[in-house]
């Protein structure tokens, strides 16, 4: 358990049927991407924020000093205080997604933007493919940039057209194809309704679900496998996955976290995750039985 304070700043906002909240996580690296997401999204927004308490103190500064944070009611910041020496992804993932008060959330990272319009479109699509009585996870297609000065994309028809000159690129193609290559952005292109996509392994698409989702597995920390493992026990507990062809996210570039960078020069780093990779397998195939079968093979990948 972390020493946590709720709703650090004033947060006032009367939810409406079918209306969706973003849900995310950050660290004290992350601030500059609050006030571009806030003019991206003006629904309502869950943030759970990792930070010492001198650093909460310079959030504070931030925010109060922000025309664009203290014009908003209807963003709930959450501090949980640094303790310990991995960053608790997910614990802070579920932090944020427990404070939700709105029927349906989306459920993504704060690297990203999304286009603008995309609260409304969201609260649409609810009501259109009957998420309340129905177990669906909406996908929102994932894109990247290189590039700190992007001409933000306005319109699906920019998306292709910036994907066809490079200046969009889907999201980790090259690094992590199979982490987004399910949701099938060659079909996207083309698709003017909906369409369904089977799970894969490694898929860990952004998705919008009803406030009763699944929650994450806090024992994920640092980098690895924490979106992955949450997706999976989506599918098993019999999700439909349907991708919106007219909604975007776009990942701005930033520096490396210290995680990944653990990650990639800790062999022992790995091995853990490897290790707690396959427990989380077997406890997905002892609480979903038959329906967990198929991911048997996955926690040795």
């Amino acid at each position: 358990m972390h020493r946590t304070h709720l709703y650090y700043l004033d947060y006032d906002y009367a939810p409406e049927p079918g209306d969706v909240t973003m849900v995310a996580q950050l660290s004290i690296d992350r601030l500059q991407m609050l006030e571009s997401i806030c003019q991206h999204w003006d629904g309502p927004i869950s943030l759970a924020l990792y930070i010492s308490d001198g650093e909460a103190h310079r959030f504070l500064d931030f925010a109060l000093n922000s025309e664009i944070l203290t014009a908003r009611t209807n963003v709930g910041f959450h501090i949980v205080y640094k303790d310990g020496q991995f960053y608790p992804v997910n614990y802070l993932r579920n932090i944020a997604l427990e404070q939700v008060t709105t029927d349906y959330v989306f459920l993504m990272d704060v690297d990203f933007l999304p286009m603008k319009g995309l609260y409304s479109s969201l609260k649409k699509q609810v009501e259109i493919q009957n998420m309340a009585n129905t177990k669906k996870a909406l996908i929102v297609p994932a894109f990247e940039t290189l590039r700190y000065r992007l001409k933000f994309p306005t319109s699906k028809a920019d998306v292709i057209h910036q994907l066809n000159l490079g200046t969009l690129l889907t999201f980790r193609y090259n690094v992590w194809a199979q982490g987004h290559g399910p949701t099938n952005f060659a079909k996207w292109r083309t698709a003017i309704a909906p369409y369904t996509v089977q799970w894969e392994p490694d898929f860990e698409p952004y998705v919008v679900m009803r406030r009763d989702c699944p929650r994450y597995d806090n024992r994920f920390v640092g980098f690895g496998w924490n979106k992955v493992s949450h997706i999976m026990e989506v599918d098993a507990q019999g999700y439909e996955f349907v991708v919106l062809p007219n909604a975007f996210i776009i990942h701005m570039p930033h520096t490396p976290s210290f995680d990944i960078a653990k990650f990639r020069s800790s062999g022992t780093y790995r091995a853990c995750l490897k290790t707690l990779k396959q427990e989380f397998q077997r406890d997905l195939s002892k609480k979903y039985g038959f329906a967990a079968l198929k991911y048997v093979a996955v926690g040795d990948r």
